[in-house]
């Protein structure tokens, strides 16, 4: 159970906080130093450091006791956990999702990102049901296997991408997935403003989120390739876009 400790007062004090969980969120697996943390943040050292020790007697932050990185606590993780379930039933982006998989008749993911990995958090069914996307919900892949994976690794910068391919280069080759055929991936998203996949029977289009909708999350829409030729992946591509991309 987090430590009861003071609480930094005013709502400026808590949009700095964020950002720093926020900022140390993105560079989990790496962990990340308070002096560079405070940088991205935008915020000055001495604050930082307030708030540092404020998070990590709360157990949302946890400071290595060798390198001094700080990485996310128990407590974030455990918060996080308690909303892996389902998102609002009622919330405006699961009407939108509703409103897609009505509009397509296919299946509609919302792909949240969790460290190397995108996380299927919850699923709407279109009216072309196959039963095995179903099953989708609540598994985990590497960023990049998989369209809603693919647009929120296109989101990082090319260094953070060639560090992350480093990390998992086992797992990638084994599913025949070069850094060259991952970047090459990561352009087309970037170039479009959505990723593009079709492979082994199955075709799909991948959307991230704008942050104002919530976590760092994305659409995506998976059907059997004979339901999705190129042209169609873009048609949906864009009407993912006019429905989404305004939060």
């Amino acid at each position: 159970m987090p430590t009861k400790t003071s609480t930094p007062d005013g709502v400026q004090s808590l949009s700095r906080a964020f950002a720093l969980l926020q900022r140390l969120a993105e560079q989990h697996e790496g962990g990340v130093a308070l002096p560079e943390l405070a940088r991205q943040a935008g915020i000055d050292r001495t604050t930082a450091h307030r708030m540092a020790r404020f998070l990590e007697a709360a157990g949302y932050i946890e400071r290595e006791a060798a390198s001094k990185r700080y990485h996310l606590g128990t407590a974030a993780m455990a918060l996080g956990l308690r909303a892996m379930n389902r998102p609002p039933p009622n919330s405006v982006l699961v009407t939108r999702m509703k409103a897609l998989a009505r509009l397509t008749g296919d299946a509609v993911f919302l792909i949240v990102r969790i460290g190397d990995h995108g996380h299927c958090l919850h699923t709407e069914e279109g009216s072309h049901r196959i039963k095995s996307f179903l099953l989708l919900t609540g598994s985990s892949r590497l960023l990049g296997q998989g369209t809603g994976s693919m647009a929120l690794l296109a989101r990082m910068d090319d260094e953070a991408i060639r560090a992350h391919y480093a990390r998992h280069r086992v797992e990638y080759e084994a599913g025949g997935l070069s850094l060259l055929r991952l970047m090459r991936g990561v352009e087309r998203a970037r170039a479009s403003g959505y990723a593009l996949a079709g492979a082994d029977g199955v075709a799909g289009v991948g959307f991230v989120l704008p942050l104002s909708m919530g976590a760092e999350a994305a659409i995506s829409i998976v059907s059997a390739a004979s339901r999705m030729p190129v042209s169609r992946r873009h048609e949906i591509g864009r009407i993912i876009m006019s429905m989404f991309a305004d939060g």
